[in-house]
């Protein structure tokens, strides 16, 4: 279980960084070709940290991170995919605002789980 919490901890290490370069380039009006693979990589994001949030409850670490880990995933693609619709015009901005600290938080979070669960992996506890 060491093993796969540190690929997932690459995995999403790689995927959040490329998936906030390329919202940034979507959020500055560049770049809009690109929004599958935006959209592909904040999946991959997002499903990685579920899987971080069921290895981190596997390996006892809080399970109120956990759970919290699991909403969080599943809301960051809802408000992604949602915020074309989502107060549109000049206010627009916040729900760009939002999606973006949701996306910073899924990285927090997912580092977080993958530090405490190697911690707790790694002294057999």
């Amino acid at each position: 279980m060491i093993r796969l919490t540190v690929v997932l901890r690459l995995l999403l290490r790689i995927s959040g960084v490329l998936a906030l370069a390329l919202g940034i380039a979507l959020w500055t009006g560049h770049g809009y070709q690109y929004l599958k693979v935006h959209m592909w990589l904040g999946f991959v994001l997002t499903f990685d940290l579920l899987l971080l949030a069921i290895v981190a409850i596997f390996a006892r670490v809080q399970p109120v991170l956990g759970l919290v880990s699991i909403v969080w995933a599943a809301s960051v693609p809802v408000i992604g995919i949602a915020q074309m619709r989502i107060v549109p015009g000049s206010n627009h901005w916040m729900i760009e605002v939002l999606h973006f600290i949701l996306g910073l938080g899924a990285i927090a979070l997912g580092e977080s789980l993958a530090k405490r669960a190697l911690l707790r992996l790694r002294s057999g506890v």
